[in-house]
């Protein structure tokens, strides 16, 4: 008998009636900014354990799940969408990872702590950040503002924790009104974790990153700047026979955003930006190598990815009800590859990078805002890409032989669009909005390029169709004195859903096939906090999605449950303590075999629950402890959406990669 277990999201609130107002919160779950979008600062605490990484972060926002694989590089999920359909942009450039078995998603060469604000923008509800976005646009910012004096202002932030989880982080600005330099950096480490039955994870990481600024600021309106960055990292995981060894990030740009003087014309914002990732897996360097029939010596393979692009965004206003925004953006990605398989006798670093695919894509972009009176308004978008790719793979290996590749040197160009149009209207106390979108989103390089095939008796996926979105969304935001809470709900259909298939066929002649399908889902997300008291707050969240493959009259595969988070806080002057209770339902809607890039459907799910603990104290204006404990009843439990365990040397082979047992952990803030 199925079971249907509320799980419930618990903002962490802290009482609109505090009598400290510059307590920092410890984030539960990231409240709604407005009904469209979520903005967060990820400086701040939170709960479960301060994100390291980008994917960390998003965990903590209603909606989002994690496909874990260890204890870092997770792929991130909304919506029971991963991949290209999830849009990540860092400072308004895009970082592609280059892994061919995602070990390192565009989340994992990000530190949160290095940005000032996170916002993500819900389904197909915009165009500025280009096409492919069905499930939401993800932006990591810095704020690039002229400092009102001269002076030095900054971050730092220490953690410790269990499984010796150590993290610095550190970001500076200093200057004048003319003139300033920034800096961030980190480092960040930790050992294997154990779960809740005490079997220990392979699972340690290190990771660092240095990032500059350095801007001139004529004038408030007025910003010219170069950026570079540089970061780099090692990843041990359980679910499969090799470790990332090596994630060099390199990354360096030029922009402006410059208030003008025109009739209609008022600003000017241009960009252009450059990444480079270096990328090796090994089966030596975080792992005792064991010889198996696949890898009888030690192994490397060492992908890079350079990805640069620019944009230039007019801003313009014609009169109190109708401004518009309007511009083109471009961007160009080469994927290489080198492989040893035999790393003492052949190193990898002696060989030659093989490109085996390049891709570039040129858009033009508007979005209309249309103010109907003082409280409502309608706002729509369009866009047009033009996309090209080359598969440059002269062969294909297949069950360990290699073949002519059908595809190779050839050349597609495809022209794809997306819109969408919303009303929204805020009163005092409500805000909300009603959107349609569509989206066209062009395959990826893993969905292209990355071994799949469009049927059993083709050797090449290169041809696939163009995967395209309709979408309705609806949000609800309602706050008053005592309490808030919002509603965001959505429904699509997908033509050409590309599905990955791993068992396509009939058994034993299975094979990896990337196929379309016709899909729907649809779901929701919702929040509450309220003020009990003048000191106690409590606060619930929800989120839940069902999808459908139409075409096969199944469950879509690598859906997350629903689940739920219910939070108690408690707060007075300048201290504060909070409870987290999350529920997970048991997850039976699986199609075994299938998924996307990131991860396929293994087995069905059994529910479970969780508490946490945390609390802070604000020693001064600039200096906030806080403490915390998760998993506090030691369970033994994974994520739906985790992968299955891999056989490491010197570790109990485990079906599906658990969770961490009771976890510690220290997070000290001072801004100064």
């Amino acid at each position: 008998m199925k079971k249907t277990i509320l799980s419930i999201a618990l903002l962490t609130a802290i009482s609109t009636h505090a009598e400290n107002a510059d307590l920092e919160r410890i984030v539960v779950v990231a409240p709604m900014h407005s009904p469209l979008d979520i903005k967060t600062d990820p400086k701040l605490p939170r709960q479960p354990l301060p994100a390291q990484d980008g994917a960390d972060l998003l965990s903590s926002i209603s909606g989002f799940s994690l496909i874990k694989k260890g204890a870092a590089s997770s792929d991130p999920v909304f919506r029971g969408m991963a991949g290209s359909r999830l849009n990540i942009i860092t400072d308004g450039g895009l970082i592609l990872g280059g892994c061919g078995n995602r070990m390192d998603p565009p989340t994992a060469y990000i530190t949160p702590q290095s940005y000032d604000s996170l916002t993500v923008i819900k389904g197909p509800q915009t165009v500025l950040y280009g096409s492919g976005n069905s499930a939401a646009t993800v932006v990591f910012e810095r704020i690039n503002e002229r400092l009102e004096q001269s002076g030095v202002s900054g971050f730092a932030n220490a953690v410790i924790a269990s499984a010796e989880r150590r993290s610095l982080n550190t970001d500076i600005k200093a200057g004048t009104q003319d003139y300033y330099t920034s800096f961030s950096g980190s480092y960040s480490r930790a050992d294997d974790f154990s779960d809740g039955d005490n079997t220990s994870i392979h699972s340690k990481y290190k990771r660092w990153n240095a990032d500059a600024e350095f801007a001139y600021t004529p004038a408030d309106d007025k910003i010219m700047s170069l950026s570079f960055g540089q970061s780099d990292g090692e990843v041990a995981y359980a679910d499969r026979m090799m470790d990332g060894s090596l994630f060099d990030r390199t990354y360096s740009a030029i922009k402006t955003d410059w208030a003008i003087d025109h009739a209609l014309i008022n600003n000017v914002e241009a960009q252009w930006y450059y990444n480079k990732v270096d990328h090796v897996m090994d089966n030596y360097s975080l792992r005792p190598f064991t010889a198996n029939m696949m890898m009888k010596h030690p192994t490397a393979s060492n992908p890079d990815r350079r990805t640069q692009g620019g944009k230039i965004i007019f801003n313009a206003y014609f009169d109190d009800a109708n401004s518009v925004i309007f511009g083109i953006d471009h961007q160009q990605d080469r994927h290489r590859n080198r492989v040893s398989r035999n790393q003492p006798i052949t190193p990898y670093e002696t060989l030659a990078r093989i490109t085996d695919g390049a891709f570039k894509k040129t858009g033009l972009f508007t979005e209309y805002e249309y103010k109907i009176n003082a409280k409502q308004q309608l706002i729509s978008g369009l866009r047009l890409d033009r996309w090209q790719a080359t598969d440059k793979r002269q062969n294909i290996s297949v069950m360990m032989k290699t073949m002519p590749n059908p595809t190779a040197s050839f050349t597609r160009k495809d022209t794809l669009w997306s819109g969408f149009a919303r009303l929204q209207q805020q009163n005092n106390n409500n805000s909300y909005f009603v959107g349609l979108g569509h989206t066209e989103r062009f395959p990826d390089y893993w969905e292209l390029l990355g071994g799949g095939r469009q049927s059993p008796n083709s050797l090449s996926a290169f041809n696939n169709e163009i995967e395209k979105t309709n979408q309705i969304d609806v949000g609800v935001l309602h706050k008053t004195k005592q309490w808030q809470g919002s509603v965001s709900l959505f429904y699509s259909h997908i033509t050409d859903y590309i599905l990955t298939d791993n068992l396509y066929g009939s058994a034993p002649m299975t094979k990896k096939v990337t196929r379309h399908v016709d899909a729907q889902t649809y779901g929701f997300e919702a929040d509450i906090s309220y003020d009990l008291t003048k000191n106690w707050v409590t606060g619930a969240s929800i989120n839940y999605v069902r999808a459908s493959n139409l075409s096969d009259n199944s469950p879509l595969a690598q859906q997350p449950p629903l689940q739920a988070r219910f939070t108690l806080d408690y707060q007075r002057t300048n201290w504060h303590m909070g409870l987290l209770w999350r529920l997970v339902a048991a997850q039976h809607r699986i199609a075994v075999g299938q998924g996307n890039i990131a991860g396929q459907d293994i087995t069905e799910s059994t529910g479970f629950g969780t508490l946490a603990l945390n609390a802070s104290y604000s020693q001064t204006e600039s200096l906030d402890w806080s403490v915390g404990i998760d998993n506090l009843l030691d369970k033994t439990y994974s994520e739906h959406l985790s992968k299955s365990g891999s056989a490491v040397s010197g570790y109990p082979q485990i079906g599906k990669i658990n969770e961490a047992g009771l976890t510690f952990w220290l997070n000290a803030n001072w801004r100064f």
